[in-house]
């Protein structure tokens, strides 16, 4: 996995800090996240079949939390406009990128973990 400046997969042993960022991205996750894993219908050019939609999002009001997920974790972030209250701001990863993020954070979320090990076991029997 690619932490932003920082190459974390192998054999070493990570910073204590890089564990910290990890828990901290599960914890938001259990608390404001939303993980989509489902297969649905979609209408392409040489007909109908079904396709999956694997993907992680956290959205919310706070602007430099999300800028942290993106800033540290890869992606964009993207304003929400809701009329009539505050701005949300939301931070998206799909397919391979949850992946990566979902291994890293699973060992540390609470809430979501059922979610991400459904993420991690599609792309791993999928890879032998």
């Amino acid at each position: 996995m690619y932490l932003h400046g920082t190459n974390v997969g192998g054999t070493g042993t990570m910073e204590q800090g890089i564990k910290n960022k990890f828990a901290y991205l599960a914890g938001l996750f259990d608390g404001e996240g939303n993980i989509t894993y489902k297969k649905y219908w979609a209408n392409k050019p040489n007909g109908r079949y079904k396709c999956w939609r694997i993907q992680m999002e956290i959205v919310m009001t706070d602007k430099p939390t999300v800028e942290w997920c993106c800033d540290t974790f890869g992606g964009n972030l993207r304003e929400k406009p809701r009329k009539g209250h505050k701005m949300q701001y939301r931070w998206r990863r799909g397919f391979r990128d949850a992946y990566e993020i979902a291994k890293i954070i699973a060992p540390h979320a609470l809430t979501k973990r059922i979610e991400l090990e459904k993420i991690i076991n599609h792309y791993e029997k999928n890879s032998v």
